[in-house]
């Protein structure tokens, strides 16, 4: 960037010949120079157009274009073989050190912008002055600028203005301005954002339409409303924060939901918010940004989660541990009578029960137990057959007595490589989705199945897995989803349910548990019909890259295929 250097008023002869002339300059320091037509007319046209002259070694004058010339005042024959930089000084004194300083520098090309502030009854002066330096003088140029923008607010605009070189160089400015806020507002990660009072937007970015399914055109942003995609649940939060932007007329920060119009996905955005308020305190409108936070929420949400999980398990097996002394008292005693009253006794029916019911309740302890202390990570073959018998057999305890669980499994084993704890916690959360949507004689099906060949899969969640592949799937005859919301099942936080009644993250997980094992997730359903949803993963078949993960869980290291002899 150029440096600005001013010079102070004076009452020089060339000063007072200034104002005669009425000059008019600018400063842009930042800006590339522009190819501008020169003007004819020299110091009475108040702006100079390209002036161009080229030193010898000493700083003589050997050619000078007739702008450059007209505003030093003097014609280019007479100017010939004059030193250049003393005929600059004597248009402002006070650049004196500046240009000692410009001149004796040793780069190629030199830029530096000069400043003269106003005089009596002309407006000050902005000028970009650059040398192009060589084995056997100096170009330099000389370029009339238009002043900065805090100093055009102020200045003269007829006198600032009143040449069509400056007006072209202010539309230039106007136009390059235009066309930087246009790609910030397309490159931004977020939304950037103008509001009426009324909370209608006069000015959105593009990225408004991706999270709300609201367009930005003319028409559709001034006649949408903040309000209709404002999650419900977090709107008395939204409007206590704008309230407290108008009181304290201070930005504010916040972070709260907000859901696409069409699809009912649900973004997380923080939203910077500054309220623009008049001196009379009347509310003109709002200015901010969004920023989409969805991805860092849902990490933030499973960090949580986990902790909790964790603490949890202590708990739970603190709790299930006591729980099991008091039912193996309960089923010793119940023994001991037994024994003590005979298989005649009017007692032996109800003591039998007491038995057998604590040694159920004992088992269902120590499953409660094991899911909690339960760790995924290890991958491991299992039987899948196995694996959703146990599920749904505590599946059975957990569903209210008005639904149904039946189980189908196929009738071969089927080997399948994977995370049984995690394989556990995605059923029983998808068994639990599917159980808010069934009525009141609600059925789930389990079934399992092996397939050599993959029919076409609706809806996936991952990628489809190589052949053969297993299927396990959960159906449920509950009210179905409306095929608009199929597109979003697996983005996370989307969900049908009513507010506060579900997280949307089953579809979501069961998503990452597919992909981390080579499969995916399908879901077919029809409203009021109900939901099949399927989880495909390939068929262990004992490769070698199985087995090395086999052994990474186990800690063994496996034997270099280079080495046929024992060490």
């Amino acid at each position: 960037m150029a440096e600005q250097f001013n010079c102070a008023p004076h009452e020089s002869a060339s000063s007072q010949s200034d104002t005669a002339a009425g000059k008019t300059t600018n400063d842009v320091s930042d800006e590339p120079e522009m190819d501008l037509l020169p003007v004819a007319g020299g110091p009475l046209a108040g702006w100079l157009d390209a002036g161009v002259a080229s030193l010898d070694r000493d700083g003589g004058i050997l050619a000078i274009n007739a702008p450059l010339a007209g505003w030093l005042e003097h014609t280019a024959e007479l100017l010939h073989a004059r030193a250049f930089w003393p005929l600059l000084l004597e248009q402002c004194p006070a650049w004196s050190a500046v240009l000692a300083g410009f001149q004796a520098a040793e780069e190629t090309i030199s830029t530096i912008t000069l400043h003269r502030p106003a005089a009596t009854s002309t407006p000050g002066q902005w000028l970009r002055l650059e040398v192009v330096r060589h084995p056997s003088g100096a170009t330099v140029r000389i370029q009339s600028l238009l002043p900065p923008r805090e100093a055009l607010e102020a200045a003269d605009w007829e006198k600032q203005l009143g040449n069509e070189s400056a007006r072209r160089e202010l539309f230039i400015r106007l136009a390059r301005a235009e066309a930087q806020l246009q790609s910030l507002t397309d490159h931004w990660p977020g939304v950037i954002f103008s509001q009426r009072a009324d909370f209608s937007f006069r000015f959105a970015s593009a990225r408004l339409t991706e999270l709300t399914g609201v367009g930005t055109g003319e028409g559709s942003v001034q006649s949408s409303y903040f309000w209709d995609f404002v999650h419900p649940d977090d709107a008395a939060q939204v409007r206590e924060q704008i309230q407290r932007a108008r009181q304290t007329r201070q930005p504010v920060t916040s972070t709260y939901r907000i859901r696409h119009a069409q699809t009912g996905r649900v973004s997380y955005v923080m939203e910077h918010r500054e309220a623009l308020v008049s001196p009379g305190g009347l509310v003109l409108g709002y200015e901010g940004v969004w920023l989409d936070v969805t991805r860092q929420t849902l990490g933030e949400k499973r960090l949580s989660g986990a902790a909790w999980k964790e603490a949890l398990s202590q708990i739970t097996t603190v709790l299930a541990h006591d729980f099991s002394n008091v039912m193996a008292g309960i089923h010793a005693l119940s023994e001991s009578f037994l024994d003590q009253v005979g298989t005649k006794h009017e007692f032996t029916e109800g003591l039998q029960q007491i038995r057998d019911s604590t040694h159920q309740a004992g088992k269902l302890v120590h499953r409660i137990v094991g899911l909690h202390q339960g760790k995924p990570g290890a991958i491991y073959f299992h039987n899948l057959n196995e694996l959703v018998a146990d599920v749904a057999d505590l599946a059975r305890k957990m569903l209210p007595r008005r639904l149904s669980c039946t189980v189908e499994l196929a009738p071969e084993s089927l080997p399948v490589f994977l995370d049984a704890v995690e394989f556990r916690q995605i059923v029983l959360s998808l068994i639990l989705n599917a159980v808010d949507a069934m009525p009141a004689d609600g059925r789930l099906l389990l079934r399992t199945s092996v397939h050599r060949e993959l029919p076409a899969l609706p809806h996936l969640g991952g990628t489809p897995p190589r052949a053969p592949a297993l299927r396990f799937s959960i159906e449920d005859n509950g009210r179905g989803i409306a095929a608009r919301h199929l597109a979003n099942l697996f983005e996370p936080f989307f969900t049908t349910k009513p507010a506060q009644k579900g997280s949307g993250l089953s579809l979501y997980n069961a998503r990452l548990f597919a992909e981390k094992h080579r499969g995916t997730v399908a879901v077919d359903s029809q409203e009021n019909v109900g939901t099949k949803v399927a989880l495909w993963l390939p068929q262990a078949d004992f490769s070698e890259s199985e087995t090395e993960m086999l052994n990474r869980n186990r800690g063994v290291t496996p034997a270099s295929p280079s080495s046929g002899k024992s060490p």
